[in-house]
């Protein structure tokens, strides 16, 4: 926004003044002049004192940026957290403005309390600061709502040293069932440069998300902690051009006296690849409250109306101080000690590092052993099924054997009965049958003559004697001889002599 079209709105927005929006809020006065919309102290006609959030006219005369400045900013009801700053009401005033009536804030900016520090805070207060933003951006988060412009501008300390998220204008409220923004062309730059993600620098919304969140919240603990931006450059087109395409710089590298575990969160959520930052915001905000608890818990954020605070550098939480005269022994004090609070917060931060890690490998391997107990009941469940699956059809197929060989002799039976009958009833059987009685008849001859040949063998051998037998083949072998074989032997031995010749004369 140029400076000419910065005066115009400062100067509309003071005219304004003194209105009634919508027949019952007054306009007070002015809060402050952005470049979208002007902020103005306004009461109700019952007495009650808010915040009135007025988009300046020549931007309301576009349809959608009207649009997305009264629906969007109802984002922060959306997430139902007492850290986001709740929209009350809307409406359109007389001269076409829109405007949104929010809760009414007393307290100060982070970015006021930094510049009021002298553009540097401690450790402690950044991660206590940082604790309360990441739980709102958390709830945002799981109800698919993307910031998209944390800084420290849009971060508010109450009196009461509660942290509000302000500033949900350009939120963006991500569908479920496509997950793409509604609502923003494509190529449309939105948000602050020295805050932006990477992938929000180049406009790429199909690849914003929660992560791109985390990024801002590490630039802006970047900023708070050393004093200067992740990129500096002399204007913000450069500065969006490095974001878009620069690496993040270590922060111990701008800040060496900031403790090893915000280092070590700050430099993880500013990964240039998503997949390198923090898992998602409930990871990160735990990392906090480690290294927070690791450096002496949350420090006190109220601060005292009219008693503004100055908080100098402190390195890794070591208070240093004044030195008469030169003061060599205190220098070699003060440089063993944060070297000794150095190598205690290393040890920390790899001691919180392996007890998480130990934590997630037990819960893995309990995981695993549960899922590896619940498939060895599954086996056993099916083995056991089985079995009586194969007990079942042995069983079956038994009794089917049972009653097909009971089956048969039960035929078999019944054959031999009508077959009986059939020899014996000439009546009911006829003629025809006269063959196969006269075959069954010799049959029972053959059997009859066999059972007598039977009885006399039986009888034989009933009265076999081994004696007799001996003799009787002695003597049958001695009649052999004689009869038989003396003959032959007798035939082949004897002398054949020739007939006479007959002499011729």
């Amino acid at each position: 926004m140029s400076e000419a079209a910065g005066d115009l709105h400062a100067k509309r927005a003071r005219e304004r003044i003194g209105m009634v929006l919508g027949g019952k809020w007054t306009i007070e006065s002015l809060i402050g002049v952005g470049g979208m919309a002007a902020v103005y102290a306004a009461t109700h006609r019952n007495g009650k004192r808010v915040a009135v959030k007025m988009l300046h006219a020549d931007l309301s005369d576009h349809e959608e940026v009207r649009k997305r400045f009264l629906q969007e900013g109802y984002a922060a009801n959306t997430i139902q957290h007492e850290g986001a700053v709740s929209v009350l009401d809307d409406d359109v005033a007389a001269d076409g403005s829109a405007f949104l009536v929010m809760e009414l804030l007393e307290g100060e900016t982070v970015e006021d309390r930094w510049e009021r520090a002298g553009r540097r805070l401690a450790g402690r207060e950044v991660l206590a600061i940082v604790e309360q933003v990441l739980a709102v951006l958390s709830a945002a988060h799981h109800k698919n709502i993307v910031h998209r412009d944390i800084k420290p501008e849009n971060l508010f300390v109450t009196k009461a040293g509660a942290v509000k998220v302000l500033d949900f204008g350009i939120a963006k409220v991500f569908e479920g069932d496509s997950g793409r923004p509604t609502s923003t062309r494509v190529g449309m730059v939105m948000g602050t440069p020295a805050f932006m993600a990477p992938e929000q620098a180049r406009a790429r919304w199909d690849e914003v998300d929660g992560r791109t969140d985390l990024w801002a919240v590490g630039a802006t603990m970047f900023t708070l902690l050393s004093g200067r931006y992740v990129h500096e450059a002399p204007s913000e087109q450069e500065r969006l051009i490095a974001s878009a395409t620069k690496r993040a710089s270590p922060v111990a590298a701008a800040a060496p006296s900031v403790p090893v575990t915000v280092a070590a969160i700050v430099d993880r959520a500013l990964a240039y690849a998503k997949e390198d930052r923090w898992a998602d915001a409930d990871a990160m905000h735990a990392a906090v409250v480690v290294a927070l608890d690791a450096l002496g818990g949350a420090e006190p954020l109220a601060v005292a109306p009219g008693r503004p605070v100055t908080r100098a550098p402190v390195a890794s939480g070591v208070a240093t101080r004044a030195s008469p005269a030169g003061g060599s022994d205190e220098t070699i004090l003060d440089s063993a000690l944060t070297a000794w609070s150095s190598e205690r917060e290393l040890r920390a931060a790899e001691a919180t590092r392996l007890r998480t890690s130990v934590s997630d490998l037990s819960q893995r391997y309990a995981e695993a052993k549960k899922r590896t107990a619940d498939a060895q009941a599954n086996v056993d469940a099916g083995r056991g099924e089985r079995a009586s699956l194969d007990e079942w059809f042995k069983r079956q197929a038994g009794t089917r054997t049972a009653a097909v060989e009971e089956a048969r002799g039960v035929v078999r039976r019944q054959a031999l009965a009508l077959a009986r009958r059939a020899v014996v009833d000439l009546t009911a059987f006829g003629p025809e049958l006269q063959p196969a009685r006269d075959h069954i008849a010799r049959l029972e001859l053959a059997a009859r003559s066999a059972a007598r040949d039977v009885t006399v063998h039986e009888t034989a051998l009933g009265a076999y004697d081994r004696r007799s037998v001996r003799s009787g083949v002695i003597v049958t072998a001695i009649l052999v001889l004689l009869f038989v074989v003396a003959p032959v032997v007798w035939r082949a031995t004897r002398v054949v002599e020739p007939p006479p010749r007959a002499h011729v004369g």
